[in-house]
């Protein structure tokens, strides 16, 4: 195997077709041609089954038909009062029921043609009749009622189909048939009702959906054949008395749990298949003999056609082993020499058509080219994101020149100010001193908690600044204050709406943030009442905050915006919302996933909702 990995592509292409497409052809197509004898007879005995199975049910269909008109006194009310009725002292009345049951039967023939002659017979032995032609007929019926009463009570739905006979001035097969007849409140018997079917349209359904190989045998419930279907096929030599015993000894062993019953029969002509069900509506046992004459044909058949298909897919295979070697190796060369000769760095891109119409090479080099995208989009972002922090660090660097003396000096005017008695210098000193504290230190990742308190500070300058002009509230779960988030994330939003949105305001200047968890995602909420933001200063952020901050209007938000793209990624950031006039509303929108919450990290003094509200009057 490793010695054809060392071949070339086109020649493993043509061994890979001799091995796997020709010589297993070979053996397939011997083990498919025994398989397939075997699975026809399968099918072919399945199929038979179920042209035996739909006899039965067409025979209990066209049956059930003619049981309905044995129901009738079960349906009929006046039907009902005569079977239970005793006309020994009312004549008159007998007459008059006779001709409502002679009436109601023809009525009720005229749907079902197939019922010859019905005879009811009540509880006290008066009789109502129908297509009754003469005496001997009468007669005929009562012995035969009288006969077969005994057996209809101890059979299936209290019901006993004879033996088939036939009509002597017709010739049509006839199917008698007797039923006890109970009431349908109490369940007592009403009578009886004999009732002569034609049978001959069922043997036309039966022989019609028999093949011509095929034959169909039906015994009576006792076991006794009563009628054949096709038996010419059979010689008179096939037809001895032990092949028909065999036949009865199989009918015998047919229950009614089983759907369909298969057995095998050998004779002179060869082997055939035996299928076996009984009849729900009159517990006959038909019998089916399938012939495996169609079976051999198809069997010679089936080796002659696999043996054109394996000559066929022999000659194809080699064929197509030598094309497709040539086809497939051209854009697949093509494609090594577009892949060396390409630069990620530029994010130039395969094009389709230099390596072919080829489907699966389109979707290689439309992979190939997505990796190379996104590798190119990568290395874009990380050096952005490079530039902006070592921008950031030069800015930081900045800010400690001299750090020690600066906050060593607002100490000394804190310490000058408690001298003097003055509380809004020394309180103004101590912020500021916080303040520088913090942007020294607190580098990159600061908590909610720590970052809310800058705002603070920053807010009580300018509370002691601008007497008041300003008013503020910080609404914050407790559960969020512990998150870790970027340094210097409020202050600045704060900051540019003091010095920008409320630069021509004197009084009511509001400022809000709040905090909400919402769809997987995690708002802060910076708003003011400010002078608001114009269409072009709205348009001036989005643009810068695709590239590095330039200016001290954009530091702001485009720093901020830019570090949090840095932090969580592209799809997270600032939302501005701002109407001129109305004021402005900054949703720092972050994953819910930045949050980190320990118990451990909790404090007990902030174990409660942060709602600080501060307002110089107070």
């Amino acid at each position: 195997m490793k010695k054809i990995h060392q071949l070339s592509f086109r020649m493993q292409i043509f061994l890979s077709s001799l091995i796997l497409v020709i010589f297993p052809t070979v053996l397939l197509s011997t083990i498919n041609a025994i398989s397939k004898t075997s699975t026809i007879t399968s099918e072919y005995n399945t199929s038979t089954a179920a042209t035996l199975t739909q006899m039965n049910q067409s025979l209990d269909t066209l049956l059930e038909n003619a049981l309905k008109i044995a129901d009738t006194p079960l349906l009929n009310d006046d039907a009902r009062k005569a079977m239970i009725t005793n006309y020994e002292k009312d004549y008159l009345s007998y007459a008059q029921d006779f001709n409502v049951f002679r009436n109601l039967m023809r009525q009720t023939n005229q749907l079902n043609s197939s019922m010859l002659t019905v005879y009811f017979q009540n509880r006290y032995g008066y009789s109502f009749e129908y297509n009754v032609k003469t005496a001997q007929q009468r007669h005929t019926i009562e012995s035969n009622m009288e006969k077969w009463k005994k057996i209809a009570e101890t059979s299936k739905n209290r019901t006993y189909f004879a033996p088939l006979q036939t009509d002597s001035s017709t010739g049509h097969s006839i199917l008698p048939m007797v039923k006890i007849l109970l009431d349908r409140y109490d369940y007592r018997e009403t009578g009886l009702c004999y009732a002569e079917i034609d049978f001959t349209p069922i043997m036309e359904i039966l022989s019609s959906s028999c093949e011509t190989q095929n034959t169909l045998l039906i015994y009576n419930a006792d076991n006794k054949l009563t009628c054949t279907i096709n038996l010419a096929s059979f010689s008179e030599a096939d037809i001895s008395s032990s092949v028909l015993s065999k036949l009865e000894d199989f009918s015998n062993t047919l229950t009614s749990q089983d759907a369909i019953g298969q057995s095998t029969l050998k004779t002179s002509l060869g082997q055939f298949v035996i299928n076996g069900c009984i009849n729900n509506t009159t517990q006959w046992h038909i019998v089916q003999i399938i012939s495996n004459e169609k079976i051999a044909h198809t069997f010679h058949d089936t080796i002659i056609s696999y043996l054109g298909i394996f000559l066929f897919c022999a000659l194809l295979g080699l064929i197509l082993a030598i094309f497709l070697s040539r086809i497939l190796t051209r854009p697949v060369s093509n494609l090594c020499h577009e892949i060396d000769i390409l630069d990620p760095s530029d994010g130039t891109q395969i094009d389709l058509k230099s390596c072919g119409s080829n489907q699966e090479l389109h979707k290689l080099i439309d992979s190939f080219n997505g990796m190379s995208q996104r590798l190119f989009l990568s290395l874009k972002q990380n050096y952005e994101i490079q530039i902006a922090e070592q921008q950031m660090r030069v800015q930081m660097l900045q800010f400690q020149i001299n750090h020690h003396f600066l906050h060593n000096t607002l100490n000394v005017i804190k310490s000058l100010a408690e001298i003097h008695d003055v509380p809004e210098i020394e309180t103004i000193a101590t912020c500021m001193s916080e303040l520088v504290r913090y942007n020294l230190e607190k580098f990159p990742v600061a908590t909610l908690q720590e970052e809310l308190q800058q705002v603070q500070r920053y807010m009580t300058i300018q509370n002691i600044r601008f007497p008041g002009k300003f008013c503020y509230d910080i609404n914050v779960p407790p559960e969020f204050l512990q998150m870790n988030l970027p340094v210097f994330l409020f202050q600045p939003l704060v900051e540019n709406s003091v010095e920008h949105g409320f630069s021509n305001k004197e009084n009511e200047c509001y400022i809000s943030i709040s905090c909400q968890l919402e769809n997987e995602l995690l708002h802060f909420l910076v708003a003011d009442n400010g002078s608001g933001m114009s269409q072009e200063q709205l348009k001036t952020f989005q643009c810068s905050g695709k590239t590095s901050p330039k200016g001290h209007h954009s530091i702001g938000l485009a720093n901020v915006n830019q570090r949090l793209h840095s932090y969580y990624g592209e799809e997270y950031g600032l939302l501005v919302e701002s109407i001129p006039g109305e004021g402005t509303i900054i949703d720092i929108v972050l994953p819910s996933s930045a949050i980190n919450i320990e118990p451990s990290f909790f404090q007990p003094e902030l174990s409660k909702t942060i709602s600080l509200s501060q307002n110089p009057s107070q």
